[in-house]
């Protein structure tokens, strides 16, 4: 009986989760990694979600996943996001303690990806018209605990997150303590400044 309660508990979890990240839009593929369910169970689920949702529809995105990591690093606005994403990640301890030698495949679990929502959630509600989807989260959460692409470096200035390309030129601070910024900068700065008020930015290495 107890085996039964314990696989019955893990069952619900997986498909909890599942329906949570529908909710986010993420793909099949992401989705059957972080929950383990198969992807024949996770296409029944969406179709229910949208059933359930008439109000607020639900996109199912076709094809591959986000799977470049240059889309952390393209535009200022863009790596500031990324640095948003990542602060949460940390007090969500999404991130593990040490680097992963195949994060792709050692990191997705329920437990992390629990984890994961919490923390987009949490960078949804600082950054509402972000273009980041759950999606990008987990390619980041991934490629910085691979560390072979992406590094988090803390600001001199302000010891605020920074997402660098770990073969590209060293920074030493944050665009918030570099150049005049422009008024949407300005406000993502605002943004990121609740983000350090609130802690998160302490959990970084």
């Amino acid at each position: 009986m107890r085996v039964w309660g314990d696989r019955y508990s893990r069952d619900l979890r997986r498909y909890t989760l599942a329906w949570r990240m529908i909710g986010h839009e993420a793909r099949s593929q992401t989705i059957a990694a972080w929950t383990g369910l198969p992807k024949d169970r996770i296409r029944t689920l969406h179709d229910s979600h949208r059933t359930d949702s008439r109000e607020h529809e639900t996109s199912r995105h076709r094809g591959p996943s986000p799977n470049s990591v240059g889309y952390f690093l393209r535009t200022a606005h863009v790596r500031r996001e990324a640095a948003a994403l990542i602060g949460c990640c940390y007090a969500f301890n999404v991130l593990p303690e040490g680097a992963c030698t195949n994060a792709a495949r050692e990191l997705p679990s329920v437990v992390r990806g629990e984890r994961l929502c919490g923390a987009f959630e949490m960078y949804q509600s600082m950054m509402p018209e972000t273009a980041v989807t759950l999606e990008h989260a987990a390619l980041l959460v991934i490629a910085i605990a691979q560390g072979s692409d992406l590094v988090v470096e803390r600001c001199v200035g302000c010891g605020s997150a920074m997402v660098l390309d770990r073969y590209g030129a060293s920074r030493k601070s944050c665009a918030y303590c570099g150049p005049v910024e422009s008024p949407r900068g300005r406000d993502a700065t605002a943004r990121m400044e609740v983000l350090n008020d609130s802690g998160a930015s302490l959990a970084l290495p």
